[in-house]
């Protein structure tokens, strides 16, 4: 009988276990990125060609031939978009991520992403920032100096990422201005 109980647990045990590694398995990372100018211009740029971008000023081929198809205002405005970064720790980030003025603001970064599915969008977006404000050296995606668009990217829960570039372009362009819609809850807290 009590051999019985023990080989029930231990298959209780097994099964759970094989559950959880089917449920709990890690979603893929983005590693590549489709920046749609257009019906009909798409670039399709690997994340890891956009980090070496950002930390070392190489341009890939495909990042380069991206880039040529903007006008050199919205060219530097895209190179700006990719390398503005958040000084924020991750505790101030968890506070925030679910607070009524972050919610406004992801609620206008959905539109960016294609299609544009905003309810399945937003929960992967969510945590892609709280990864992204977590530093490497702790399971992260952050870097020494804050984090950014690359560093969601990179935690964001889909292998493939869609970027609508006029939308993402039009929300720099209208001055989304971060620090004023958290009313200064971006500014490091004092220590």
């Amino acid at each position: 009988m009590n051999g019985k109980i023990r080989l029930k647990q231990w298959g209780w045990g097994l099964g759970l276990t094989v559950w959880l590694a089917g449920v709990a398995a890690p979603a893929q990372a983005a590693r590549t990125v489709s920046f749609w100018f257009n019906i009909f211009e798409v670039a399709r740029i690997s994340v890891p060609d956009l980090r070496r971008f950002v930390d070392k000023n190489e341009l890939s081929p495909d990042l380069q031939r991206t880039l040529r198809l903007l006008p050199e205002k919205e060219r530097q405005a895209f190179e700006q978009v990719l390398r503005f970064k958040i000084p924020l720790e991750t505790r101030r980030v968890i506070r925030l991520v679910d607070s009524p003025a972050v919610e406004r603001i992801l609620m206008q970064i959905p539109p960016v992403f294609l299609p544009n599915q905003s309810p399945s969008v937003m929960p992967g977006l969510k945590g892609a920032i709280i990864l992204a404000s977590i530093p490497r050296e702790q399971g992260g995606f952050r870097d020494r100096d804050g984090f950014g668009l690359v560093n969601v990217l990179e935690a964001y829960p889909a292998a493939e990422m869609n970027l609508d570039i006029p939308a993402l372009l039009r929300l720099g362009q209208q001055g989304l201005d971060l620090q004023q819609l958290l009313g200064g809850g971006l500014l490091p807290a004092p220590r």
